[in-house]
């Protein structure tokens, strides 16, 4: 993973780096203004890395990135590397717990504002080319069905698509966590600027190299198991349920 001593090979699309250049400048609000150019967003207040769990007992969530725009609305942006089996439970899991973060004891349902739960992923989860899905509530059993407005927006981008329409920004971004670079967005260059800070800087190259061990520990731990279980004779089925036990919904076949 390194060039040389000094250096540690960071991509846009590692966790620990996403963070941390969505934290720079104004680069979050850049990002939500080419996803979603018709909102007008001007500004944001931003939390990286903050965790929503309101019962001990429960399954807390870590966004990557918590945004609130000017007029209320709330962003939690996802960039994922693995394709995730129960993507659609897990955006119902983080409306549900954005929601408690959002209404007070005695707090009216008309003031909850409008969310935005969106998942960037390096290829397709539906094999259908799409650089941008969007999901909303709609009435089953009609021909033009009645939508129910809940102010949810589930948004899930393709980097990899090739149908559909996008801001030019927003390609810039999908291109380079495909490492293609574009000379014609100065935002995009900035961005890719301070990925490469982020390889060069002592301290963060630590907390990397520290996320990469533990990443490294993980995998190292599933193809274990897998082999256990495997010498074994277990079926693959069995095996697939040990390891989301073991390793919970994020888990994805690795190679």
């Amino acid at each position: 993973m390194r060039k040389n001593e000094n250096e540690l090979v960071a991509k846009i699309i590692d966790d620990p780096v996403f963070s941390w250049v969505m934290e720079q400048d104004d680069n979050c609000c850049k990002l939500l203004q080419a996803i979603l150019p018709e909102l007008n967003i001007t500004r944001v207040e931003f939390e990286t890395q903050k965790r929503l769990k309101f019962h001990p007992e429960k399954r807390g969530t870590i966004p990557d990135i918590l945004a609130y725009d000017q007029k209320g609305r709330v962003y939690d942006i996802e960039l994922q590397v693995l394709q995730n089996k129960f993507l659609a439970q897990r955006i119902r899991y983080y409306f549900s717990m954005i929601d408690q973060n959002l209404l007070m004891s005695g707090g009216k349902y008309r003031d909850l504002p409008g969310t935005y739960v969106i998942f960037i992923l390096p290829n397709d989860p539906y094999d259908q080319d799409e650089k941008y899905y969007e999901f909303a509530f709609q009435q089953l059993k009609r021909k033009n069905p009645l939508v129910l407005d809940t102010k949810q927006h589930a948004i899930i981008l393709n980097a990899s698509g090739s149908i559909g329409e996008v801001t030019p920004r927003l390609q810039g971004f999908f291109d380079l966590i495909h490492d293609k670079i574009s000379t014609k967005d100065e935002f995009i260059e900035k961005l890719n600027r301070e990925v490469k800070k982020f390889g060069t800087d002592p301290g963060r190259r630590r907390e990397f190299g520290k996320e990469l061990g533990r990443e490294q520990e993980e995998i190292n731990a599933i193809q274990k198991l897998i082999k256990i279980t495997r010498q074994l004779k277990a079926s693959d089925d069995f095996i697939l349920k040990q390891l989301i036990a073991n390793y919970g919904d994020d888990f994805s076949k690795r190679p």
